[in-house]
């Protein structure tokens, strides 16, 4: 009974320390990613349509990136703004270079469907990592 207790108290307690809630706080991959993935015709030219599924997800998670990252620079002291500019300029030229080298992996299923995969992979853990600033 105290431990049910605890576990119902525990979103308020998080809120009040201003702590992140849980995972369902964080950005991840959309329903319309999972439905695209869903539907891929395993039969017949796979690699293109995840590569399709990929990209349209990755423009979905760019927008929600820069959104994030546009409300960081918003709470952030004037001081940090330009660490934030230097560090996010940063991690994209590491996140290019990351993704090219998996991109050069004989893993399956290969090339540009890594690349895309790892582009929204590390796209999707950096908008989580702004989002847990302050």
């Amino acid at each position: 009974m105290l431990f049910k207790s605890i576990v119902r108290l525990a979103p308020l307690l998080l809120i009040a320390l201003n702590l992140p809630a849980s995972a369902a706080d964080k950005v991840q991959e959309t329903p319309q990613f999972r439905a695209c993935m869903d539907n891929v015709d395993l039969s017949a030219m796979k690699n293109s349509q995840w590569y399709a599924c990929f990209v349209e997800e990755l423009t979905r998670q760019d927008k929600v990136l820069n959104a994030e990252y546009r409300a960081l620079q918003a709470r952030i002291p004037a001081e940090s703004k330009e660490p934030l500019v230097k560090g996010q300029r940063a991690w994209i030229g590491a996140r290019e270079a990351w993704c090219r080298f998996e991109q050069s992996l004989p893993n399956a299923p290969g090339g540009e469907v890594n690349y895309q995969a790892c582009l929204l992979d590390q796209t999707i853990a950096q908008t989580n990592k702004l989002k847990d600033v302050f």
